[in-house]
């Protein structure tokens, strides 16, 4: 009993010293464990008493063959009368046959299971993308629920063979996906855009299998500009870009940078700094774009600049007379903004470092991005010895550095001399709480229901179209900007809490019309507004993307409204239902 105990003692130690490790490490090490159990306990239980030492090795090396045969149902069991070494042998036995399946037939073994899994559970995962992508998210899944039933879609068909611990689907999707089953779809990023095809064909299926969970990776410039809608999926759509910098915008908040370097003062109870953010962008890719238009959005505020501005923006990059062409066809608005400085000169070239010089006292952060990572790291190198020359090396602009790829050298570097962070463009990004889960866009969705709790006009949230659905998201990302504009509200009377909700009303409106100029949207001046769309209080056209309330807040009143006021109340809405939610409507 006493050699099964230690036995057993040693097997748990191993198998737990091991449980980070993969499933064929860690049986190959046990069956070695096994194994070497195995020979002192049939040495001993055969070693004569007057062996001599040569005899004793010559035991030993047939103790050491035999072993394998006792591993696998072959012990000679005469040896023992102990039923609890009996019981040992026949553990490691069951053990030993159970690592051969598992390293000369996993794959079998694994589709068995798959198969099992795809057939006996409810809720099934779908992961469509390029093989590195889909083995991250498939990861991240399995980390969350070990027995998931999960079946891949290869994009490639050099894919279809590969060990993706899941069961691999090259069917039609209307072949695979049927009635009684709760699908979880995620669409990896696709450089081709087939994203957009799949879920047309998602969405067409969805007639049939409603309730479809589609979570979609697009183009960010489709995202923007386009208003996609799929009435019959319950669809999240997001890309890289978007994800990466929404999730850097949380941690780095423009505004909480401003109260650290730029203090302002409370203004009619709500805060204002005392100059806009000042933001340098090197490179003018995907990245980049999508990094300015977030940032517009999120500097929307009111400043102590004599026009009120949050933002003064300098964009550099050595091909930027075509890329800001092409960038101004889809925010026309940016034409009208004095506060942006484009500059078409190289990242290391002199003019942007004199650029940069002039306004260095002033900058809070600068974007390295262009789309050679290794250059990203030797500009930000560059920055940091400008910084040194200027006698900045301590409070000096952020430096926000995109990697592309996998880069070691002069990260570390970076983040420790200068604060360094980095936007790291890979599968980390595909996590479970934002494609599975879709934190923010419950939260969304529960606003757009709320606002909508008394209209005769309410759209259910999959009929919005992904216009509709962004400008709620946008809400719900906004909070932590309107909780620094308030600050402590505790101590106000009911008058003075009034009076911030209705500043944050107006704070709200610069935000929802740099939202609206982000994708794309113009002014439609009310002198152009039909007799007919004064008479039923229409402000915008769609079609054209232009919307008459896309003034200041002061204007807003003289505009066609059901009744008066009421343009301005839908923005002082969206502050209650974060500060009275259950005063709201």
């Amino acid at each position: 009993m006493l050699i099964l105990l230690g036995y057993l003692l040693g097997l748990v130690l191993l198998s737990w010293l091991l449980r980070k490790r993969s499933v064929r490490l860690r049986s190959f090490l046990i069956v070695g464990y096994n194994y070497l159990f195995i020979i002192p306990l049939y040495f001993f239980a055969r070693l004569p008493a007057d062996a001599t030492v040569p005899a004793a090795l010559n035991l030993l090396l047939r103790c050491a063959y035999e072993a394998p045969k006792a591993m696998t149902f072959g012990a000679d069991l005469t040896l023992y009368d102990d039923p609890a070494v009996t019981l040992l042998f026949y553990i490691m036995s069951v053990y030993t046959v159970r690592t051969v399946l598992v390293l000369f037939f996993h794959r079998a073994v694994a589709a068995v299971a798959n198969w099992l899994r795809m057939q006996g559970r409810r809720e099934i995962f779908v992961v469509c993308g390029g093989l590195e992508d889909a083995r991250s998210m498939i990861r991240e899944i399995r980390e969350r629920d070990r027995r998931a039933a999960i079946a891949f879609v290869p994009q490639k068909e050099a894919d279809e063979g590969a060990d993706v611990k899941a069961m691999v689907m090259t069917r039609p999707w209307d072949q695979f996906l049927r009635r009684g089953k709760k699908y979880h779809i995620i669409l990896l990023p696709d450089a081709g855009n087939n994203n957009l095809c799949r879920l047309d064909e998602l969405d067409r299926l969805g007639e049939k299998l409603p309730g479809l969970r589609v979570t979609a990776f697009l183009d960010s410039d489709v995202l923007r500009y386009e208003d996609l809608s799929y009435p019959h999926l319950d669809v999240y759509l997001v890309s890289r870009e978007q994800q990466l910098i929404r999730g850097f915008l949380q941690d780095h908040l423009p505004l909480r940078a401003l109260k650290e370097r730029a203090p302002g003062e409370m203004a009619e109870g709500v805060y204002r700094p005392a100059r806009p953010f000042s933001l340098c962008i090197l490179g003018f890719g995907a990245l980049s774009r999508e990094f300015l238009l977030s940032t517009w959005e999120n500097t929307a505020f009111m400043t102590g600049a004599p026009d009120g501005r949050g933002l003064d923006a300098l964009i550099v990059d050595g091909d930027l007379a075509g890329r800001r062409a092409s960038f101004l066809l889809d925010v026309p608005q940016l034409r009208q903004e004095p506060s942006f400085t484009w500059l078409d000169a190289a990242p290391d070239s002199e003019a942007c470092a004199q650029a940069i010089a002039e306004r260095l006292e002033q900058l809070d952060q600068i974007l390295i991005a262009t789309e050679d990572t290794r250059f990203n790291l030797d500009m930000a190198m560059r920055l940091l010895r400008m910084f040194r020359r200027h006698g900045m090396e301590q409070e000096h602009p952020q430096l926000v550095i995109a990697l592309f790829e996998k880069m070691d050298s002069g990260i570390e570097f970076l983040y420790k001399k200068a604060g360094g962070v980095f936007l790291q463009s890979n599968s980390d990004q595909f996590t479970y709480d934002e494609l599975i889960l879709r934190q923010t866009d419950r939260r969304a969705e529960a606003l757009n229901r709320q606002y909508n709790r008394k209209s005769l006009y309410a759209t259910d949230w999959n009929r919005l179209g992904t216009f509709r659905q962004d400008s709620n998201r946008a809400v719900v990302w906004d909070i932590p900007n309107k909780l620094l504009l308030a600050g402590d509200m505790e101590g106000l009377s009911p008058e003075a809490r009034q009076a911030v909700y209705w500043q944050l009303a107006r704070y709200e409106h610069r935000r929802w019309c740099v939202f609206q100029y982000t994708h794309g949207w113009t002014v439609l001046p009310r002198e152009e507004l039909t007799a007919e769309e004064i008479r039923g209080c229409v402000t915008k056209r769609a079609a054209q993307k232009r919307h008459a309330c896309l003034v200041p807040w002061d204007e807003l009143d003289a505009l066609p409204q059901s009744s008066p006021g009421l343009l301005k109340e839908y923005d002082r809405e969206n502050v209650l239902q974060l500060f009275e939610p259950e005063t709201s409507r």
